[in-house]
């Protein structure tokens, strides 16, 4: 799984496909030049908490991808995960469900 680090990269997701949840809203784009590599990019605003509380949410949305991207992720394809306030307590096993059903959304209707 590959990181989405640069702005240009995160610019281009507007207008992706969507797909909401508790915890997070999901855009994917399809973006051939990634290879057979998915990539991940994760937006916490200040709107959510103090930087303690946005670490958290971060940390615990990477620990999901990690467990559910290798098998659920499209190859070559763009994942922004926007995060919402629920992200920060949610029970880990829902987070993990909303991660898997937001990717079945998405892989259903493809870019």
């Amino acid at each position: 799984m590959g990181v989405i680090k640069k702005r240009r990269d995160f610019l281009a997701m507007r207008g992706a496909d969507k797909a909401h949840s508790a915890s997070f809203l999901m855009l994917a784009r399809d973006n051939p030049e990634n290879g057979p590599v998915a990539r991940l990019g994760l937006t916490v605003t200040k709107k959510l908490g103090n930087s303690v509380i946005r670490n958290r949410i971060r940390r615990r949305l990477r620990a999901a991808a990690r467990e559910v991207f290798p098998v659920q992720a499209s190859p070559g394809t763009d994942y922004v995960l926007v995060a919402r306030k629920a992200a920060y307590d949610r029970n880990f096993e829902a987070l993990l469900d909303d991660m898997k059903r937001a990717l079945l959304r998405l892989n259903r209707n493809p870019t």
